[in-house]
């Protein structure tokens, strides 16, 4: 008897371990799409960051309009790069996907905002 218990036990701790390994795994399949665009004003940078705050997916996002980039990281089972720039390119404004390096340079290159 005392067997079957420590059995059933462990049955249920591996499963929980598995449960666990699993939900690791899918914050492990985040995305990141570097955005190039042709914001020209404060409301443009509101409107997309409003606009894309309700992507599916969304992790996190960088809109700036200094730089005129955008910086998007989702689950990419919830979504694709094309979809959040057909969504951009919706609102009005121009959507290129750019490289890591290239939004590093625009971005880096940017004048600092004053506060």
């Amino acid at each position: 008897m005392k067997n079957i218990v420590r059995l059933i036990m462990s049955g249920f701790v591996l499963l929980l371990f598995i449960s666990t390994a699993e939900a690791q795994n899918k914050d492990s399949e985040l995305s990141t799409v570097y955005i190039k665009s042709n914001m020209d004003c404060m409301d443009c940078e509101l409107t997309l960051t409003n606009y894309l705050k309700f992507e599916k997916g969304l992790k996190s996002l960088k809109v700036d309009l200094v730089s005129n980039t955008i910086k998007v990281v989702y689950k990419s089972e919830k979504n694709t790069p094309e979809n959040i720039a057909k969504g951009i390119k919706k609102n009005g404004y121009e959507a290129t996907l750019i490289s890591e390096e290239e939004y590093n340079k625009l971005f880096g290159n940017a004048p600092k905002k004053k506060n």
